[in-house]
């Protein structure tokens, strides 16, 4: 249901299309109020090939590259936020262009701030929402990054805020910690109008591929490294998705017997079960690290010299879903990993099956490589 404020402010725009009345959009360089404007991280490319994907599936997938925009940091003054997602409006009434990207403006729904009533938020504050916010897996890989690349700014400042969205900073609070920062920080902002005298915001640092630069995603992995992890190798876990309202594999309970059959004990794990410490502690002691594809597998960002191993639906030559996206994350931090893709038919976002057949050859196929030596049983 609604708010009352984002109905009013829903109300208010819809009249604001009706009148036809264009809206402004200001570039950085000509942006109301900007008062600092600095480049975190220059603009580059990852080029990787991954030589276990190639000797297991094939080289199909095994080459991939992705680019980046430069990371800036921009701080305006007198500027108006809508929604949950904290669009950006300047003093003179304009859309700040950097907020869109990487998105196509035309396909968005924007909000112009109805600013009588609007709630006042003194500064400085960094924005920390945006598109999907609500999502633990792109609020980990998108929006953590955006507050990495200005944690060292922030940490000069002698006093500063964090904006999340409404609803959020409860459980956003334990990403924040992760991240090195004071969860005190944390303000909720509202679904409706916010004035904010002094914004810090990093735009979306990813392009087409979704990936941020990677000294971001090494920074979130070294900060697991304050968690403790049990004396000892943990065991290989595998991340169920029987709680997800979606894509989730059918067979999966016979998927985990035949690698339990393979390698010995395996934890299956329901992530909402445990803690974010707790999670850590596990993801870094995890030998193997296997599961269908889907927001846990973000987790492979608290892994340390791990093997991750993605089951995703459709065939070789048109997967439903791109799994570069896990296997690039871990292997940015010092992990190994590759997809076994189904090579089947199936559904978008639907539920599907993993043939065991396949799971069987692609499986035994990995455990006669190098890399899967600390998952092999001591007999094999």
């Amino acid at each position: 249901m609604k708010s009352p404020f984002r109905s009013i402010l829903d109300a208010y725009n819809l009249l604001l299309r009706l009148c036809k009345l264009p809206l402004r959009v200001s570039t950085a360089d000509h942006a109301a109020g900007l008062q600092e404007r600095s480049t975190l991280l220059a603009s580059g490319t990852r080029s990787d090939t991954n030589l276990l994907e190639t000797r297991v599936c094939g080289p199909e997938h095994a080459n991939y590259a992705f680019d980046w925009p430069a990371a800036e940091l921009f701080r305006l003054r007198d500027v108006w936020l809508t929604g949950d997602q904290g669009q950006v409006f300047l003093q003179d009434g304009s859309l700040f262009e950097p907020w869109v990207r990487p998105y196509n403006l035309a396909k968005l729904k924007i909000s112009r701030p109805l600013k009588l009533g609007a709630t006042r938020i003194k500064g400085p504050v960094f924005h920390l929402t945006g598109r999907n916010h609500e999502n633990r897996g792109h609020f980990m890989l998108q929006h953590l990054p955006r507050l990495m690349a200005a944690r060292d700014y922030l940490r000069a400042l002698p006093d500063y805020r964090i904006l999340v969205a409404p609803g959020h900073a409860r459980w956003q609070a334990r990403y924040i910690t992760w991240a090195g920062l004071d969860p005190s920080k944390l303000i909720e902002g509202t679904r409706g109008t916010m004035q904010v005298d002094d914004l810090i915001f990093v735009p979306n640092l990813y392009g087409k591929s979704s990936l941020c630069p990677p000294p971001f995603y090494n920074e979130l992995s070294s900060c697991a490294a304050s968690y403790p992890v049990a004396n000892g190798p943990g065991r290989p876990i595998f991340i169920t998705r029987r709680d997800a309202p979606d894509k989730q594999l059918i067979n999966e309970e016979r998927i985990v017997e035949i690698l339990r059959s393979k390698i010995g004990p395996v934890d299956v794990i329901r992530l909402g079960e445990h803690s974010l410490p707790d999670q850590i502690g596990m993801f870094r002691a995890a030998p193997l690290v296997m599961g269908p594809i889907g927001q846990g597998i973000c987790n492979v960002l608290f892994c340390q010299s791990s093997l991750l191993v993605m089951l995703t639906p459709g065939p070789i030559g048109n997967p439903v879903y791109t799994s570069a996206h896990g296997t690039q994350i871990a292997r940015i931090c010092g992990n190994e990993a590759l997809t076994f893709l189904s090579n089947e038919p199936a559904p978008s976002r639907g539920d599907w099956t993993f043939p065991e057949e396949r799971f069987i050859m692609l499986l035994d196929r990995l455990l006669e490589q190098p890399e899967a030596a600390r998952i092999k049983p001591a007999a094999l």
